[in-house]
């Protein structure tokens, strides 16, 4: 089997996101092809991303007239892609959450409150890690390269005043420039991490 006869072509669903970049900022749709997720599918490829129906937005996220059939983006250039619509997460027990599509064998990833700053956003939300993973483990990793974040918000940090929430969005690590765990005893609540 090829790569082509395994991967290639837009066979699979579709899969509105938005998708947020230093000097972009867009709504389109993307086929996962055979993929079961958005999460590997970005894991998995490089280079440009296929968007269509790619609606450009006003950094405050409202849209603009300009629809575009089909666009191809940098994938270096992503700071983050929000799944519009995300499948749930499926609870494997307490707090432990399994992404939908992984069989029993699947390792389980605990959710931990995280702040993480991109080019021009702060991004906070439940980052899903293996285990006891530290702060200087996470940001030291490379793989995978796009994380999973839920309950995630995002504030613009040249104008406060923009804030979306999204159930799920996927960062670049190669765009985080700082991050920080937040919510653990005798750390600062979420909520209380100051708008910049």
């Amino acid at each position: 089997m090829t790569w082509d006869e395994e991967f290639a072509g837009p066979t699979g669903r579709d899969e509105p996101v938005e998708l947020v970049g230093t000097h972009l900022r867009l709504t389109g749709v993307i086929s996962v092809g055979r993929f079961h997720r958005l999460t590997d599918l970005m894991n998995a490829s490089s280079g440009y991303l296929r968007i269509s129906d790619a609606r450009l937005l006003h950094r405050n996220g409202d849209p603009t007239n300009l629809v575009l059939p089909e666009l191809m983006v940098d994938q270096d250039e992503i700071s983050y892609i929000a799944q519009t619509h995300p499948a749930p997460l499926a609870p494997v027990s307490g707090t432990d959450l399994v992404e939908p599509g992984t069989g029993p064998t699947a390792e389980i990833r605990k959710p931990r409150e995280f702040v993480l700053f991109m080019p021009g956003a702060m991004v906070t939300g439940r980052v899903h890690v293996f285990g006891d993973t530290d702060i200087a483990a996470f940001v030291d990793s490379v793989d995978p390269r796009f994380v999973p974040v839920t309950d995630a918000t995002t504030r613009s940090l040249a104008d406060r005043r923009i804030v979306s929430h999204y159930e799920f969005l996927l960062i670049n690590r190669n765009q985080m420039i700082a991050a920080s765990e937040i919510g653990r005893t005798g750390d600062i609540a979420p909520e209380d991490v100051p708008e910049l």
